[in-house]
């Protein structure tokens, strides 16, 4: 019970800390003029890796960097377009004006955005990925007389943001492993059944590593659910255990036209601590 709270507190601490930094908005745009340039990285002299028009909107960073916002493409890749050619949702077309006429353009748009719902707008492009994954969890557990280590697959589903250089985003996950760890039966030469059952969320960042690559690290809270029928020669066992926790996560997501590959590695904090690989197909 003492290392529950223990959990709680640092799950508490954690969010706090991190609190500042979320920003669950993410900011869309389109095309200001008829053909705009997409670029590999912030700098005109890059090389120009798509063409975007008029009338499709598409997610952007909620930060520029330099002259540059980040885009996302509708197949995945990701680019730096020029501020100045861009039609922000809810903010305008970008245009150069004095200092004090600029300060007030800054604050007007900041109160319109926060006052203008989301529009329905079927050809935006998608601000999450969402699919289903699998992880080869090395599970730990105090049981049975000492610590037991056994591998579990988990079958799970995954949202994860399209878009968060420059401001924190957040994601959830759930998973599912449908057996008892292999060292129950083991252990007592009798047959063991159950389940265990992970659910979280993340703050996290994503970041480029190329136009079809990027990269994403976060840290967030989870709830784990376990259920393990155990025999023994002279009894019958229900073990059940519910846990609080904070999980570490890193991963590079590949994109492809139709669909995005995510490879990952998870670091649990539980009772006891346990890594996981993950491979996850999103859309």
């Amino acid at each position: 019970m003492q290392s529950c709270f223990q959990h709680f507190y640092f799950i508490v601490f954690v969010f706090l800390t991190w609190l500042p930094s979320i920003s669950f908005a993410q900011k869309k745009a389109q095309a200001a003029n008829p053909q705009v340039d997409i670029y590999s990285a912030a700098d005109f002299d890059s090389e120009v890796i798509a063409t975007i028009s008029p009338g499709k909107y598409y997610p952007i960073s909620n930060k520029p960097k330099g002259p540059f916002y980040q885009i996302r493409l509708k197949d995945g890749k990701i680019g730096y377009v020029p501020d100045t050619e861009l039609d922000i949702q809810g903010v305008g077309v970008f245009k150069e004006k004095p200092f004090a006429d600029d300060m007030k353009e800054k604050i007007s748009s900041k109160k319109k955005t926060d006052d203008v719902e989301d529009e329905s707008d079927p050809d935006s492009e998608k601000m999450s990925l969402q699919g289903l994954t699998l992880q080869l969890i090395n599970y730990h557990e105090e049981t049975l007389g000492g610590t037991q280590v056994g591998d579990l697959f988990a079958l799970g589903y995954k949202n994860l943001p399209t878009l968060s250089e420059f401001s924190a985003a957040y994601s959830w996950d759930l998973a599912v492993a449908f057996k008892a760890p292999a060292y129950y039966s083991e252990l007592t030469a009798q047959p063991a059944t159950g389940f265990a059952f992970w659910s979280g969320f993340q703050i996290l960042n994503i970041s480029p590593v190329s136009s079809n690559v990027t990269a994403r690290y976060g840290a967030g809270p989870f709830l784990k659910y376990t259920q393990f029928a155990v025999r023994s020669t002279t009894k019958n066992y229900l073990l059940q255990d519910i846990t609080v926790g904070v999980s570490v996560d890193v991963g590079l997501i590949f994109h492809f036209d139709f669909l995005s590959l995510d490879l990952g590695l998870k670091y649990y904090w539980d009772k006891k601590s346990y890594g996981a690989l993950a491979l996850g197909i999103l859309f």
